[in-house]
């Protein structure tokens, strides 16, 4: 590799995907393909999947990004089916501010936020302008990623107040929808149900989907 911005090259100059590349939120577990395929596009995931809902976070690129990607999505007609937002708070309000119509999730400081505002009763009087609470389970996605850089005991201090069952019903009652990631094992499924979280987002949907047609039985 060089290091290198990607904006700094042509997308036609840009190396083949490998055939084999580890699953980031997933230590151990491959992604495989027969051969080397080049990189899709967001136009390219659009149109071949009109109808699929996708979430995605924007990296720095400036107003730039931020307004090529809505005129896609305008494009396509899917601003009721895209998620976008970005770690950085400044970016995620940009976001909105350029495109409301596009759904917008919570940056980091809105995730840390809610939580204290909800413990000292403040949040019922908050205006709230983020579509989705997505958020990762300290306790389980600590095994990569940002999170694996702290330290054991902080995960399990914190993952009770982002995931506090008060403030996922209270958001999901304001029309906030809630989402744990990256759950990728059965036991996870379970963590996140337990929480009371909406939805899941994984990187294995058939395992998803198998365990909720178990759940299904039991029930």
């Amino acid at each position: 590799g060089v290091n290198e911005n990607i904006s700094e090259h042509l997308f036609s100059t840009l190396p083949l995907c490998l055939k084999e590349m580890e699953v980031a939120c997933e230590p151990g577990e491959y992604m495989r393909c027969d051969a080397q395929q080049p990189l899709a596009t967001l136009e390219d995931l659009y149109k071949n999947f009109p109808t699929m809902p996708m979430q995605m976070d924007l990296k720095p690129g400036g107003t730039e990004l931020i307004s090529k990607v809505s005129d896609l999505t305008r494009k396509y007609n899917r601003e009721h089916l895209t998620v976008w937002g970005a770690f950085s708070h400044e970016t995620t309000v940009k976001c909105r501010q350029h495109n409301p119509n596009i759904l917008s999730f919570c940056s980091m400081k809105e995730c840390a936020l809610y939580p204290l505002l909800l413990l000292v009763g403040l949040l019922p009087f908050v205006s709230i302008k983020a579509d989705f609470y997505a958020i990762p389970i300290p306790t389980i996605s600590r095994k990569s990623g940002f999170l694996s850089t702290f330290p054991k005991w902080f995960c399990y201090l914190i993952t009770p107040l982002l995931c506090n069952p008060l403030l996922l019903w209270h958001l999901e009652r304001r029309g906030v929808r809630t989402g744990a990631w990256v759950m990728n094992h059965p036991h996870e499924f379970q963590v996140a149900d337990r929480w009371g979280f909406g939805g899941i987002m994984t990187d294995f949907p058939t395992r998803l989907h198998n365990y909720e047609k178990e759940k299904k039985k039991v029930k």
